[in-house]
């Protein structure tokens, strides 16, 4: 996913309104316990966060 965002960016970059935004994990190990993968992993929220953040919301 991250080469076609690049290549989004990169070829498309003036017919863009906002910069690419990655929902991913934090750049952290992982971590063993369950209740913290849970908050390790990106989720729904994260996903809607980010939508929101790209178009101004």
């Amino acid at each position: 996913s991250t080469e076609i965002t690049y290549q989004v960016q990169n070829q498309a970059f003036d017919y863009l309104d906002a910069p690419v935004v990655k929902v991913n994990t934090a750049d952290t190990p992982a971590p063993y316990s369950p209740v913290l993968l849970k908050e390790w992993i990106p989720n729904h929220e994260d996903v809607i966060n980010a939508v929101n953040k790209v178009l101004y919301k």
